[in-house]
């Protein structure tokens, strides 16, 4: 698992929400936001969604230590 994905994970996780709560309230699927959260690909709806719940916007430009 990517250091990328480990920490989107934690956040999440401390947040009460998964991955599934992103997608639904993004209208894209499961994978899609595990293909964001390990940066494969990237979505501005998935990250509008994860900036509106308080997600780091560092996590979600690789930028974790």
């Amino acid at each position: 698992m990517n250091r990328r994905l480990i920490e989107i994970k934690k956040w999440l996780l401390e947040k009460g929400l998964t991955q599934q709560d992103i997608a639904d309230e993004a209208g894209v699927t499961g994978a899609a936001v595990n293909h964001v959260c390990r940066g494969i690909v990237k979505s501005s709806k998935v990250k509008e969604v994860l900036l509106k719940h308080g997600c780091p916007e560092a996590l979600l430009e690789g930028k974790v230590a």
